[in-house]
């Protein structure tokens, strides 16, 4: 008789699955912020008219929603950190599942006034601020969509949640930085 291959040694896949589970969720994340980078490029940079929501300009209207988006995520960070550091009670995954909702909410606003509007560029000449802010912008969403299927997926490997979470954090930053900082350097905090 041949021994028994259910049980949990059987459930679990080995290490090569758990290798290209982690290939696929990152190749879906790629396509999905070059998507984004294409949809950029062929919309902007054509200047259309924007709802300000009360603010002086569309500019200070993103500047300041992504700063929300900014302090949202570094909640978002903090709990995360809690959670697979030390464990967390059923609120604190909650309140981290509600943060990451309304940061992502948020930050649509922003991408869609980037991308509409302004334009993903990879001109020659180009500012290197905006460069990478198209980049990082883009890239972003990918990660972000990356690192939901990580979450949604049996079987990844254990690092690949924790390296997106800050991949996602990390890439806003540097978005955040090249356009909200710059243009609250620039034009000042006025509304």
């Amino acid at each position: 008789m041949k021994p028994s291959t259910s049980g949990t040694a059987a459930a679990v896949p080995n290490t090569a699955v758990r290798q290209w589970i982690a290939v696929a969720v990152l190749l879906i994340g790629t396509v999905i912020a070059v998507t984004l980078g294409l949809l950029g490029a062929h919309f902007g940079p054509v200047p259309r008219p924007l709802p300000t929501w009360g603010f002086s300009s569309p500019q200070t209207f993103k500047a300041y929603l992504s700063s929300l988006v900014l302090v949202l995520l570094i909640a978002q960070l903090l709990t995360a950190v809690w959670i697979y550091r030390w464990g967390a009670g059923q609120w604190v995954h909650r309140y981290h599942r509600i943060v990451g909702a309304l940061t992502f909410t948020a930050s649509l606003p922003v991408g869609y006034y980037c991308l509409y509007s302004f334009g993903f560029h990879l001109d020659a000449g180009i500012p290197p601020r905006i460069l990478i802010h198209s980049i990082a912008g883009t890239a972003f969403y990918g990660a972000f969509a990356a690192k939901m299927l990580a979450l949604r997926l049996r079987h990844t490997p254990a690092w690949l949640v924790p390296v997106l979470g800050g991949l996602v954090f990390g890439l806003f930053v540097f978005a955040w930085t090249s356009a909200a900082l710059w243009w609250f350097h620039t034009v000042g905090f006025a509304h």
